[in-house]
């Protein structure tokens, strides 16, 4: 006797959906555009050349050229330097909004995921602006992980406008200023200064150190604040010079 068994017909495979693509890295990087691709946009709509960028900012032409080649970052008070210079606000320069639309004055709110934010690497520190799509803020945020650990590491002592408020999120740092004694900041600790005092971090300890800095200014149009001009001293020389009457000529 042949056995028979019923088997059920083979149901056709259903074809397994695709997962939708991540929404940040189907935005492909031109719409993403850097320092060197919004300062080349403004200066194309302004019909400007390099040579008359430097000469309303007063930066080098070869630093222009090799900011707009993404060979080069520029540090906070070049970037003020610059924006004053271009009668611009500085999130033009870091921020997407190249078309110069201006954004609501009243009820403004924006928000910055994690780990996003405008990415700019200035010598051995690593700088990530926060909240670039505003305009015409009068507070800069930044996140700033710090690697030099010393002075020669760092660009030196540099000063702008308005007043600085830091708070230390990982390791510790040491801040240089040009009047006081180095001062040791652990983690938890926070800092509150006049920034037109040349100041720097250097990280203390065998890794980076990791702080939020964020720079306020009395007026929102940041394209009326002037750089401190002038090279900028040494703690030595800063410490030297004070109390001491310049000489006169007759």
């Amino acid at each position: 006797m042949n056995k028979t068994t019923n088997k059920k017909p083979a149901r056709p495979k259903r074809a397994t959906p695709k997962a939708a693509p991540d929404a940040a890295k189907s935005v492909p990087e031109r719409h993403m555009p850097n320092l060197g691709d919004c300062l080349r946009a403004i200066r194309f709509k302004r019909r400007l050349t390099l040579a008359d960028v430097s000469v309303a900012t007063g930066i080098a032409r070869s630093t222009l050229s090799r900011v707009e080649s993404n060979q080069l970052s520029l540090t906070y008070d070049k970037l003020i330097q610059l924006s004053r210079g271009l009668q611009i606000d500085l999130t033009e320069l870091l921020s997407s909004r190249i078309d110069g639309e201006a954004p609501p004055t009243l009820t403004r709110r924006t928000v910055t995921a994690p780990a996003s934010g405008k990415i700019m690497e200035v010598g051995t520190s690593v700088y990530r602006y926060m909240c670039t799509e505003m305009s015409a803020k009068r507070m800069t945020p930044m996140w700033v992980e710090i690697h030099a650990h010393s002075l020669a590491e760092t660009n030196g002592l540099l000063a702008h406008q308005g007043e600085e408020f830091t708070f230390v999120l990982a390791g510790t740092v040491r801040l240089h200023t040009e009047f006081y004694e180095p001062t040791v900041l652990e983690t938890g600790a926070a800092v509150y200064f006049d920034s037109t005092m040349r100041h720097t971090y250097v990280a203390v300890g065998a890794g980076p150190a990791q702080i939020l800095c964020v720079c306020a200014f009395a007026d929102a149009n940041i394209h009326e604040l002037m750089p401190i001009p002038g090279p900028a001293p040494t703690v030595e020389k800063a410490r030297i010079s004070r109390g001491r009457p310049r000489a006169t000529k007759n």
